[in-house]
């Protein structure tokens, strides 16, 4: 996790998170166009393509804890070298990255960045979710703690309750392990830090599951996604 030195940093950040909102074309509703998982060897080895990198498939089912059969789907995992700001190396911490989401034009501007075409499989997406019209919009700009309600693909207004609820974590923003995957699939060792450099502001989101607790639910393409901007806790 990363952190605003102070207080005027971050508000000066914000405003300009804001400023690029408006040109961000964020939709009311989007719709899922693939649904992806991670590799079934999930152990992390020499071989780096194995461990980050996803594949496409018909469906996932998803509870409180993440993606079924997923190595981020638990309530707990130790910290890491991200939080080393915060916790000794090792402390238990609550698990939030439970579904990677990206969109198309998040795959465009880092494609285009590095010069060679950087498919959501190679980012770790679980989700890419686009716009029902097709026009380009950067889900990377999407307000933080927003709310995806997932639909019917019948779905043309919100009723409750949602399939599922993802909650916006934080932003994704490039790691070693992802840029190594890119660089050995390419063969371009000088990939690994390019796409560092460049992934800060585009890579996709990361989500939390809130809801379903008990039975899985189960997500696959055509769903439509209801993005909600929230205000507070009411009384």
């Amino acid at each position: 996790m990363l952190f605003y030195d102070n207080l005027e940093k971050y508000v000066t950040g914000q405003r300009e998170k804001l400023a690029e909102l408006h040109k961000a074309n964020i939709p009311e509703r989007g719709i899922i166009l693939r649904v992806l998982a991670s590799e079934e060897n999930q152990t992390k080895s020499t071989n780096v393509a194995n461990y980050s990198v996803t594949r496409e498939v018909n469906q996932i089912q998803i509870n409180h804890l993440g993606i079924l059969g997923d190595r981020h789907h638990r309530a707990v995992r130790p910290s890491t070298g991200r939080e080393k700001s915060l916790y000794p190396k090792g402390t238990f911490i609550r698990e939030h990255r439970h579904v990677f989401v990206v969109s198309p034009y998040d795959c465009k501007i880092l494609s285009d960045l590095l010069n060679f075409d950087v498919k959501p499989e190679l980012l770790g997406a679980n989700l890419v979710i686009g716009r029902e019209d097709g026009q380009d919009y950067s889900i990377s700009s999407l307000p933080q703690n927003t709310y995806l309600l997932i639909a019917s693909n019948e779905a043309r207004e919100f009723t409750k309750p949602p399939i599922a609820t993802l909650k916006h974590y934080v932003l994704q923003q490039g790691c070693g392990i992802t840029g190594n995957s890119i660089a050995e699939r390419y063969g371009d060792k000088s990939l690994t830090q390019k796409f560092m450099a460049s992934s800060k502001d585009n890579r996709g989101i990361v989500c939390s599951v809130e809801q379903p607790v008990d039975n899985p639910a189960i997500i696959n393409s055509g769903q439509i996604i209801f993005f909600k901007f929230p205000m507070g806790i009411a009384p």
